[in-house]
């Protein structure tokens, strides 16, 4: 689910009623995480700041997940900020204020809730940055990982400060559209990168490994092929190359993925990108298809060396 501005609170509810998982580009928080106390700099700091020395993303304030094994990281019901305590402008300035450098085009979408004239959730959207940022308080940098906001370590401040210096080549997907036929839904699944750093990308290329997927899926690759033919027990491995230079903020396109999918399931892939002075880097992806929607979830991220 890809919501860019015009948010209403019947798409939050949606959000909780397809229990749109928390990823590295998502986070909920309940209203409480802006009440009145001290420590809401510091916790407000560190979330907003781990989002955009990362991948960036959105951060809702004024949903609960879940307490239990199952529910955690799951939204499930509506825990709005109070406006009395926590205005828009008051969470801007608490943003602007505690960190540093300072974050430039963090955008706040306040939502008003029917249940109450003081019930707001505020979604926050982080832009991934090209330098590093601190906590003013404790003097810490923090990223996103495995759902959470932790500390980062020396190589990985280094490795975001390098971002003006190296190309930082994403991999990105499209707008997934399907065909209805007999066997399912055959959804399009198109595989594009974008180059995120000032230094052009030169020979890049983008390699999928499917997971969870059996033979009724019937996947096709256009513009992939297949990189290595696998053992048994071992997944589908592909790859695209593409030899023009990718200047910073051009999308390129690598190829489409078409997966019928019969009923509404999960599965998930590996994405890893390579480009000339750059670390290779993979992305794990979760896809959820539903029975004509599909949403998208960023569930980890590293470095293959």
């Amino acid at each position: 689910m890809m919501v860019t501005g015009n948010w209403t609170q019947e798409i939050l509810e949606a959000y909780i009623q397809d229990q749109v998982e928390e990823s590295l580009t998502l986070e909920y928080k309940s209203g409480e995480a802006l009440g009145l106390g001290s420590q809401r700099y510091k916790e407000i700091a560190k979330d907003v700041s781990a989002m955009a020395n990362s991948a960036g993303g959105l951060i809702i304030y004024g949903i609960r997940e879940g307490d239990t094994r199952e529910t955690r990281h799951r939204p499930t019901e509506f825990r709005p900020v109070n406006r009395q305590e926590c205005t828009k402008e008051t969470l801007e300035q608490i943003i602007s204020s505690n960190i540093q450098p300072r974050l430039s085009n963090v955008k706040i979408y306040p939502v008003a809730l029917n249940s109450d004239p003081n019930h707001v959730v505020y979604i926050v959207k982080i832009p991934q940055s090209d330098t590093v940022h601190q906590v003013i308080r404790n003097k810490r940098y923090y990223k996103r990982f495995n759902f959470e906001s932790v500390p980062m370590e020396d190589y990985e401040i280094r490795d975001v400060l390098n971002r003006i210096s190296h190309p930082e080549v994403e991999s990105r997907i499209g707008h997934m559209s399907y065909l209805e036929t007999a066997a399912g839904n055959r959804w399009a699944i198109p595989i594009f990168a974008k180059n995120k750093s000032l230094t052009v990308a030169k020979d890049t290329a983008i390699t999928v490994e499917f997971y969870d997927l059996q033979p009724i899926h019937n996947v096709q690759a256009e513009r992939f092929r297949t990189k290595t033919r696998p053992k048994p027990n071992q997944n589908d491995m592909y790859i695209a190359t593409f030899s023009e230079a990718v200047h910073r903020g051009m999308w390129k396109y690598f190829g489409t993925f078409y997966v019928t999918i019969p009923e509404p399931q999960s599965f998930s892939f590996r994405v890893q990108v390579f480009a000339d002075g750059m670390r290779a880097k993979w992305w794990r992806i979760k896809l959820n298809f539903g029975e004509t929607s599909a949403t998208i979830q960023m569930q980890d991220e590293g470095y293959l060396y």
